[in-house]
């Protein structure tokens, strides 16, 4: 399915990501209420990024007691050219995982089972939320300060690709 992975060898730890994120999310410049994040270790410089597997991991859909998590068909349209990348114009099609924000009771049930902790609570609405992929657009990637070698990049699996088909 596809999710967008941080490369820890590629990212500068800019936290340029975070930033788009939750420009596009919360039309503000919030960190906090990031759907994705990467920690940069300030001994070693290691950075490591934690983002949403969707529909590959799913752990959060699968311990909602109100099923307030749902999967969701997506088109994702990576903006920008990308020529050394094999998704370079192409358009994939995938599930995601969303909240819906109607049926959730912020229970955290899902927060305790998330093995990246990217979903959480959102603390001003007091629900779960997590990442979308920006509704087929992800600004992650879009605005990924390396764009040469996109240490924010978009995962395609080999389930995606025969969706395509």
């Amino acid at each position: 399915m596809p999710h967008v992975m941080i490369s820890s060898k590629k990212c500068t730890g800019c936290h340029m990501c975070e930033l788009a994120c939750s420009a596009y999310h919360e039309g503000a410049y919030r960190p906090s209420v990031a759907r994705l994040f990467s920690e940069v270790n300030p001994t070693t410089g290691e950075i490591k990024g934690h983002t949403c597997l969707q529909t590959a991991c799913a752990k959060c859909q699968e311990v909602c007691p109100h099923d307030a998590i749902v999967t969701k068909e997506i088109t994702v349209r990576v903006k920008g050219d990308y020529p050394s990348k094999e998704k370079n114009g192409e358009v994939v099609k995938g599930y995601v995982l969303v909240v819906d924000e109607e049926k959730c009771t912020n229970c955290g049930e899902c927060y305790d089972v998330c093995p990246t902790g990217v979903i959480h609570e959102h603390p001003d609405r007091h629900v779960a939320f997590k990442c979308d992929l920006c509704d087929g657009e992800p600004q992650c990637i879009a605005f990924c300060q390396n764009p040469h070698v996109l240490a924010v990049d978009l995962k395609i699996d080999k389930m995606d690709r025969e969706l395509q088909a």
